[in-house]
């Protein structure tokens, strides 16, 4: 097995741990310039509440969030127009690139790149006491989670034959056990488009966040390159992934420990002031 992730996760971590050397493991600072106490309690509490909160977002859509699911709808029909264009030209290219962008696309969209991200910034968090690289982890494993579980179940029940079985975009066969039917979404687009907005999200360096952001691209690629999905499987693959993760990364950015526990008091100014039948003590909070 080639772990073709293992640089980029190190890159990444080269690039931006020295922004957040200074931060404690037992407190995280906030833009709001609020510390909060921090623990693996309180992670494991706020990775439930992250995934939680993800899965039943769709119960609280308005009509705006609905509009951006009819969109994507939309955006993924038209560019069903694309499958069969787009897959004559791809398997026309040949050489040493192509198949070296198809190997690096690959291994980054697998389950294993998932669990090295994943565990490799939260683990580096906790041996270097960096909240910065802890909370990375956290969030990535959340979004992997939440979007992998959507992708696996619309897999399975849409049943979309791939490129290679050669009955064209439009054969289907749901809950079928065969991986050929197994097309639409993408499961590689998924991990891969969730690793390069997370990573990009979290980079602090201009530069390096438009790379990372750039880094699905070879995912989306190979696995066309490689006839096994069509375009407008990777085009729903990476619309997932993208909603997913902004729920997650929206939804950890305020559930810090005072928001799950309750424990953040808001201090009561006591005030004596004249009343009709004498003094009155009121208390405002």
């Amino acid at each position: 097995m080639k772990y073709y992730i293992i640089p980029l996760f190190v890159f990444f971590l080269l690039f931006n741990i020295p922004h957040s050397w200074s931060q404690s493991s037992d407190t995280l600072q906030t833009d709001s310039n609020k510390v909060y106490p921090q623990g693996g309690l309180v992670d494991a509490a706020r990775f439930v509440d992250g995934v939680a909160h993800t899965v039943i977002s769709p119960v609280h859509w308005k009509g705006k969030d609905w509009v951006n699911v009819g969109g994507v709808v939309a955006g993924t029909a038209l560019s069903t127009l694309l499958d069969k264009p787009v897959r004559s030209l791809m398997r026309d290219q040949e050489g040493r690139v192509w198949n070296g962008i198809e190997r690096v696309g690959f291994h980054y969209g697998k389950p294993y790149a998932a669990f090295i991200m994943t565990g490799g910034f939260y683990l580096t968090g906790v041996i270097f006491k960096n909240e910065w690289a802890k909370e990375t982890g956290l969030i990535l494993g959340a979004a992997y989670l939440t979007s992998g579980a959507l992708q696996t179940l619309m897999k399975t029940a849409v049943g979309r034959a791939r490129p290679g079985t050669e009955v064209g975009p439009w054969a289907f066969d749901p809950f079928s056990e065969s991986p050929a039917y197994h097309s639409f979404p993408s499961g590689h687009i998924q991990i891969a488009m969730v690793s390069a907005l997370v990573l990009g999200h979290r980079a602090h360096n201009p530069w390096l966040k438009g790379l990372l952001y750039a880094t699905g691209a070879t995912t989306f690629v190979g696995r066309l390159h490689t006839d096994a999905h069509w375009m407008s499987d990777m085009v729903f693959g990476t619309a997932i992934s993208y909603f997913c993760t902004r729920a997650v990364i929206n939804r950890m950015d305020s559930n810090h420990q005072d928001h799950i526990f309750g424990k953040k008091k808001n201090p009561i100014t006591w005030q004596l002031s004249p009343a009709l039948q004498g003094i009155a003590l009121r208390g405002t909070f």
